[in-house]
């Protein structure tokens, strides 16, 4: 690749990136949860407005579930969404109330990456990675997006279906479970009032789990676009006589990263570790209602599109975490192999020391699991463990 054909493809991923972060911030607006100064009331009140819908159909599909608890399958369903509602609804509140703490992160991240991307020598750097995140953040759009495509249409396409096909009167059906302490007349205004309601709020999934999921990615590629940075300039030193101050301003924005990670792991630490147990526990039970059998072909695909939502969703905060902590190791290789062993380097010398003794940057679930690709695999295989104490409970009851 000649230099004008890499000069495009760089401005091309630029664009990218300019489009990704645009979605994120769009999607994150929506429900109240993009990071500004000084937010209005009416902006406020998005986010306290969904969390208590959100809460709402969850406590009315758990309700579902607790009065089928002697029915396995219908009671996992219900248990399987409606804790995929709490999930959402815990996010939003974790961002909300840490809104100080992601406005920190965002604006130094964002300044950092300004000025990178306007130094030719460091554009190339900073967007070299970005093609593995993009590329993550997109998949995980799309399963969500036809996730909750399929949760919200399923009931027309199968009230379609056992007309045409069957001959039958209409079911009318709601887009979840939920088990509402009123009766709801078929095809009335209140089943219109309610399909909106919970089509509004399964539609609320998409701009948290595509938004702010991805948020973590984003993050996370901004650090590690730094650390790239920085390992190329320790690489390429300067001159002898700017080197102090070339390892006092590389300092102070090592430490600067590593608040960053401090930060991201203040605001998403908890979630991860709440994501850990609810995904695999969701995992189990949607591998449990697709092996009763039974289902139809609808219901499979939808519960597959949840399944597969679910795991992406995993992979994305897993891998992320890989990511930060295979380039802050590189970051360390590339100080241990800089020239600091040159003569009249004492205080440079002591500077590299002192910087070789500080950990790999990562972020923790709460302090209890390093966020890696080891995650992801932990996840899956909690949730074969979960699914054959299910089939174990389901033989017993036989």
């Amino acid at each position: 690749m000649d230099s004008s054909e890499k000069r495009i493809e760089v401005e091309n991923e630029f664009k990218r990136l300019e489009t990704i972060e645009r979605q994120l911030k769009n999607r994150m607006i929506f429900i109240g949860t993009w990071p500004v100064s000084n937010p209005n009331i009416f902006y406020r009140a998005i986010s306290i407005f969904d969390i208590i819908c959100i809460i709402l159909l969850g406590i009315m599909v758990m309700r579902f579930a607790s009065a089928n608890i002697s029915n396995i399958n219908l009671m996992v369903r219900g248990f399987s969404l409606g804790g995929s509602f709490f999930t959402i609804a815990f996010k939003i509140g974790l961002f909300v109330f840490h809104k100080e703490t992601a406005l920190e992160l965002k604006v130094i991240l964002r300044k950092y990456q300004t000025e990178l991307l306007a130094h030719k020598k460091f554009k190339y750097l900073v967007l070299e990675n970005f093609g593995g995140f993009r590329r993550v953040i997109t998949l995980l759009d799309i399963f969500v997006f036809l996730g909750c495509l399929m949760y919200s249409l399923t009931p027309i396409v199968m009230m379609i279906i056992r007309v045409q096909k069957h001959g039958q009167p209409v079911k009318y059906l709601l887009p979840t479970p939920a088990l509402y302490p009123w009766k709801i007349p078929p095809g009335g205004l209140l089943y219109i009032i309610t399909y909106i309601c919970e089509t509004y709020i399964i539609w609320c999934m998409y701009p948290v789990t595509a938004g702010m999921d991805p948020m973590f990615a984003y993050f996370i590629y901004q650090i590690t676009s730094q650390l790239r940075v920085m390992s190329y300039q320790m690489k390429n030193l300067p001159s002898a006589e700017d080197l102090n101050d070339f390892i006092r301003k590389w300092m102070m924005k090592f430490l600067v990263m590593k608040k960053c990670c401090d930060n991201l792991q203040k605001i998403y630490g908890p979630l991860i570790l709440w994501q850990v147990i609810t995904n695999s526990t969701v995992i189990c039970t949607i591998l449990f209602q697709i092996l009763q059998g039974g289902a139809s072909a609808v219901q499979i695909i939808l519960v597959l599109g949840h399944c597969a939502g679910k795991i992406m969703q995993t992979y994305t905060y897993a891998w992320a975490g890989s990511q930060l902590t295979t380039e802050s190791q590189a970051l360390t290789e590339s100080v241990y192999f800089s020239d600091w062993m040159g003569p009249d380097r004492r205080i440079f010398r002591k500077s590299i020391l002192l910087i070789l003794t500080q950990p790999a940057l990562q972020v923790t679930a709460a302090g209890w699991v390093t966020v890696s690709l080891d995650l992801f695999t932990m996840t899956l295989n909690t949730a074969v463990s979960y699914f054959f104490l299910l089939q174990t409970f389901e033989e017993q009851q036989s």
